[in-house]
């Protein structure tokens, strides 16, 4: 059968399915044979059936300037470019047109919000906002009973931009040039290790690889839909072009020596010379200043019609001081589309974007951020000095600064009445609060030490023994020591966090705290964090999901940048060459600076109850040991302390910008906030387009 009927076939394939109510893909194993397309349309999109005519008219299935360089004989024909069974996105409202440029006005200057607007390079895909998952690069998968064997099944015939083959090479390559490689600094990252030991990688052929690992890793799936892999926050590639980057590797090229040019070439941020999968492919880089990428005439997706995305034909990103400078631009209308960094924007904010929409177009929406604290605080666990950690470890002094915050004034000033008032937890959209059991223990935890009550505070504050010890009004250590906390904020501080933290100083001082707050150069927050220098972390927020074992750090303090630095420090090297060594060192002389915890703390439940759901194949004790888990932050929390959960994000969008979903066809309502739901690549930008 000719390809291009091949892929149109599958492309109709996935709508009549949908239509008919097709199980999505993770309800059961993906076979080999099977095309996954069938999952492959968010399921509250409308069905694209009664859609306007498709954007290329006849055979054209793609841009008019991609099939004048095909008529030319510059370009292979569209069936040669992308594979016979291609990724097929469902539009939102209907089948798009071709043309435009979106431009970005970024703050994230080190790509970081674009990265995650690209989903592609995802193996794995939310869907819902985490309500399923369906196939992404891979067509598919399949996996053993005890799920300490995965295959996933690559699209055959996926070419990277510049036309060059994918196969399971470029994972290869990763893998064993890179993250094995013990001359180079990629490490294998956790979600790759069981049992102990590191994931080993077979290449089956060059479309299907083999996972196999030491002990059951059934969080596997969804750690590869947690986060685009090209470039994620924690710089887990997984997928990197050998034909490209072996040039600068010294093991394919005698005359390199050293990694140093390799490490600046293989991220597609701010390298345009590398090829990518990516919807838009980088051809100008400014550092600091300017990114514009192209269509990628190879993308490997097609809409329900077998148009090949995306609809835009350019992303022009220039990169901003702060979200002041965003804001102007998206009120003049020069910024079609603003999600991230929009959603950072305050409430407050909202009427002016609204005064926006008669004069420039506008449309002004609010999704769901989809946070369990909103802005928070959490003192250090692991402090160096012995009489706060004391302090700070004494559950009656954590609720007594909880029960010291005004929510209500929170709620109404900050967040004009939206949002749940909490303790602090996860994301309420979780998993582990989907059934009646983690409903109950959500109303627990967020319950937990809620109410704004000075007498009481008071009274915790008294029996924790931070009492005034000289007269002065003002409540001092137990030893009768002075005592300053100190509120320890991101230089970076948006509007929204410096209030909240100002409401929070506000009630603390009413119950005799001295408090002062202060911002941080964002580099040094992360030395202070890794060397358990901060006093209490504040304007930051808590929501990851929609499965926190994913990233649990917030939760079980496997690493040092949370709540328990020197702790998740000690954790994170077990089951490597340093554990057991340096014992002869204090903890802050160790590298990295790592504490075994007291024999009693908490920590050691926690790391028992995440280390035996990690390993956990059955769906159902899994989720039982995660909310044994909250079940220990009910009984000895609060570790961090929250204000008002779930607010909304703005986002804004002009009125010529089509397939923008809306809170209905999102799953959730949204799930803006944590940076495991890959948003806004989670909703596909690629299948929006702009109306004539």
């Amino acid at each position: 059968m000719n390809r291009r009927w091949m892929f149109l076939l599958v492309a109709l394939l996935a709508l009549a399915l949908t239509a008919c109510g097709a199980p999505a893909a993770e309800e059961a194993p993906v076979a080999a044979e099977a095309p996954a397309a069938a999952a492959e349309a968010p399921a509250a999109a409308p069905a694209a059936a009664e859609a306007p005519a498709p954007a290329a008219m006849g055979d054209v299935h793609e841009a008019p300037a991609l099939h004048e360089m095909v008529l030319a004989g510059t370009l292979p024909p569209l069936e040669e470019r992308i594979p016979a069974e291609p990724l097929v996105i469902e539009p939102y409202s209907e089948i798009g047109q071709y043309g435009g440029t979106w431009h970005r006005f970024d703050t994230s200057k080190d790509g970081g919000h674009l990265s995650m607007a690209m989903y592609s390079y995802s193996p794995v895909h939310w869907v819902q906002d985490g309500l399923g998952k369906k196939p992404g690069l891979a067509k598919g998968w399949d996996f053993n009973d005890d799920k300490t064997e995965y295959t996933l099944y690559f699209r055959e015939g996926t070419r990277w931009s510049d036309g060059a083959p994918f196969t399971v090479d470029d994972l290869l390559f990763w893998w064993e040039d890179m993250v094995l490689n013990p001359d180079h600094s990629d490490v294998p990252p956790d979600y790759l290790i069981a049992g102990g030991k590191s994931v080993v990688i077979t290449k089956v052929d060059d479309y299907t690889a083999k996972f196999n690992f030491a002990a059951p890793a059934p969080l596997f799936l969804d750690r590869l839909a947690m986060w685009p892999n090209g470039v994620t926050p924690a710089g887990e590639r997984l997928f990197v072009p050998k034909h490209y980057m072996e040039q600068f590797h010294p093991k394919y090229n005698s005359a390199v020596t050293t990694y140093e040019e390799f490490d600046k070439k293989v991220d597609w941020r701010s390298n345009p010379e590398i090829p990518v999968m990516l919807p838009w492919m980088p051809v100008t880089y400014e550092p600091g200043t300017r990114l514009v990428m192209e269509r990628n005439p190879y993308y490997y997706a097609v809409d329900t019609a077998g148009n090949q995305l995306p609809y835009i034909d350019r992303v022009d990103v220039t990169f901003v001081e702060n979200l002041e400078v965003n804001k102007l631009r998206v009120l003049a209308g020069d910024q079609e589309m603003c999600f991230r960094p929009c959603t950072s924007h305050a409430l407050s904010e909202l009427s002016v974007f609204r005064d926006a929409e008669a004069t420039v177009g506008l449309i002004t929406d609010l999704f769901d951020s989809g946070g369990g604290t909103g802005v928070m605080v959490y003192p250090n666990w692991t402090h160096q000095d012995p009489q706060k950690r004391a302090l700070y470890r004494n559950q009656d002094f954590r609720k007594a600064l909880s029960h010291a915050i005004d929510r209500d004034k929170v709620q109404k000033i900050v967040y004009f009445g939206t949002g749940e008032k909490t303790t602090g937890t996860m994301s309420p959209k979780g998993i582990e609060f989907s059934d009646d059991v983690g409903k109950d223990l959500y109303a627990q935890w967020r319950d937990l030490a809620i109410e704004f009550d000075l007498d009481k505070a008071n009274a915790l504050l008294d029996a924790a023994g931070a009492v005034d010890a000289n007269g002065d009004g003002i409540r001092d250590l137990p030893s009768g020591d002075e005592l300053t906390l100190r509120i320890d904020c991101d230089g970076l501080t948006r509007r929204t966090d410096a209030a909240v933290t100002e409401i929070i100083q506000e009630g603390w001082e009413a119950v005799g705290l001295k408090v002062q707050v202060s911002a941080v150069d964002s580099a040094q927050m992360g030395v202070m964090q890794d060397n358990s220098e901060f006093d209490i972390r504040g304007c930051w927020g808590v929501g990851d999901g929609p499965n926190f074992l994913v990233f649990p750090n917030w939760v079980v303090w496997v690493d040092n940048n949370r709540t328990a630095p020197l702790y998740g420090a000690w954790y994170k090297v077990i089951g490597t060459d340093k554990e057991g060594t340096e014992l002869d060192k204090a903890p802050l002389e160790r590298n990295p600076p790592r504490e075994e915890p007291d024999a009693d703390d908490p920590a050691w439940k926690l790391w028992e109850l995440y280390d035996a759901a990690r390993a956990e194949p059955d769906d159902a004790k899994r989720l039982a040991l995660s909310q044994d888990i909250a079940r220990v932050h009910i009984e000895e929390g609060p570790f961090f302390i929250g204000t008002v959960a779930n607010t909304p994000s703005i986002i804004t969008y002009l009125d010529t910008v089509g397939n923008v979903p809306t809170r209905e066809q999102l799953g959730q309502g949204g799930f803006t906030g944590p940076w495991i739901m890959s948003y806004f690549g989670a909703i596909y930008p690629e299948q929006m387009y702009y109306k004539k």
